[in-house]
């Protein structure tokens, strides 16, 4: 009877750590693959062309919301002085995954005329005139503790944002929401 060579100790030892070290590469790989894909978002969503423009991220808005009759308005002010500009409102849920709607769509962006305002809305209100009502999926029927950000072909718009409630005409309940001025280069 012929009996297998035992392998010594130390290169059993050997092949149980370097298995280990593969195996933690590749969770490791995993989890960094992963975790990328979930910040993908508010902050590192690439900015959509509008009208056939690059835009730029304006401004940041924490706490967008649309539920229990509460809707999120954005107004915004075209200040430059001899240009129009395009304007759209991207929201995110409270994954931060998104965005949620596409304002590089005709019906996803305003144009505004010098010194023009405009006022996007999470859905329709009864005490404001929303200039567009942001076109969210059928799938999205509220945002909880959302955000959203402000996109332009121009640095030069000023923002006000606000969570009214949709039903009554004045309305009962306001709040104002921070709006977050992102700089650009050259300011």
């Amino acid at each position: 009877m012929t009996s297998r060579p035992v392998s010594p100790p130390a290169t059993r030892e050997h092949s149980s750590v370097a298995r280990f070290a593969i195996r933690f590469l590749i969770f490791t790989a995993f989890i960094s693959l992963t975790a990328t894909a979930a910040f993908a978002g508010l902050v590192d969503s690439p900015t959509p062309t509008l009208g056939g423009q690059p835009s730029r991220v304006i401004a940041f808005i924490p706490g967008a919301i649309k539920n229990n009759s509460l809707e999120t308005l954005v107004t915004c002010t075209n200040l430059e002085r001899s240009a129009t500009v395009t304007i759209g409102v991207e929201f995110f849920d409270e994954l931060g995954a998104g965005p949620l709607n596409d304002v590089s769509t005709p019906t996803g962006s305003e144009v505004i005329a010098l010194g023009g305002t405009v006022t996007f809305a999470s859905g329709a209100t009864a005490g404001f005139t929303e200039t567009n009502i942001v076109n969210l999926p059928p799938t999205v029927l509220n945002i909880k503790n959302g955000s959203a950000r402000v996109v332009s072909t121009s640095k030069r718009i000023a923002c006000h944002a606000f969570v009214a409630d949709d039903l009554l005409q004045p309305p009962t309940s306001i709040m104002d929401l921070p709006v977050i001025i992102k700089k650009q280069q050259g300011d």
